[in-house]
């Protein structure tokens, strides 16, 4: 069970690795972001819109506390995924569905994380994103759910459909290390870093 603990904070520090330096450095805007920025009607109508109110609140209360509590989290989770059945074309509820995947994984609501980053992937318009989410359901059914094959399947998708992404070599990493029994991954890790 330790081994497991070193892999996913090994495999975690990849993808926070992978986070930072997608979003680092680049002056240039997605086509969500972009969108959403120019979309000033939707802004107006979100400031006013309660749904959006509570979600904001609830973000700025878990921003706050360094664990999410279960209930606010099980709160955000519904809040985003109401606010995107009320405004499907609103260019920002999307994005929540992207970060109801999140609070799915941190909840360890497993199977709703994957749908959740899955309709999102469906969805949304940006590769950079779209790229992540599909790298984001193979990491859950590996990390989280213990689906070799599954895992499998997914990261190779990653590397098929987005390979010129971020997200690709990581999933090549990951690729070595689904199905590894316990001495096999220790092993992998010692040989990565030799100390």
């Amino acid at each position: 069970m330790q081994v497991m603990r070193i892999v996913c904070v090994f495999m975690a520090a990849a993808v926070v690795s992978c986070m930072v330096a997608c979003s680092g450095g680049s002056d240039a805007k997605s086509a969500e972001e972009s969108t959403t920025l120019a979309s000033a009607a939707d802004a107006a109508s979100a400031s006013t819109d309660p749904l959006m109110l509570e979600i904001r609140a609830m973000e700025a209360r878990t921003r706050k506390d360094s664990v999410l509590d279960r209930a606010t989290g099980l709160r955000l989770l519904r809040a985003y995924q109401d606010y995107y059945n009320k405004h499907p074309q609103d260019t920002a509820a999307l994005n929540y569905v992207f970060e109801a995947g999140r609070v799915a994984v941190a909840l360890e609501k497993y199977e709703k994380a994957i749908e959740l980053f899955a309709n999102f992937h469906d969805g949304s318009a940006n590769r950079q994103r779209r790229a992540e989410a599909a790298y984001l359901v193979a990491f859950v059914y590996d990390t989280h759910l213990h689906l070799p094959s599954k895992a499998t399947a997914q990261y190779n998708k990653v590397i098929e459909l987005y390979p010129e992404s971020p997200w690709a070599p990581q999933a090549r990493q990951a690729l070595h290390l689904v199905g590894k029994t316990d001495e096999e991954l220790l092993q992998f890790l010692k040989e990565k870093n030799p100390s």
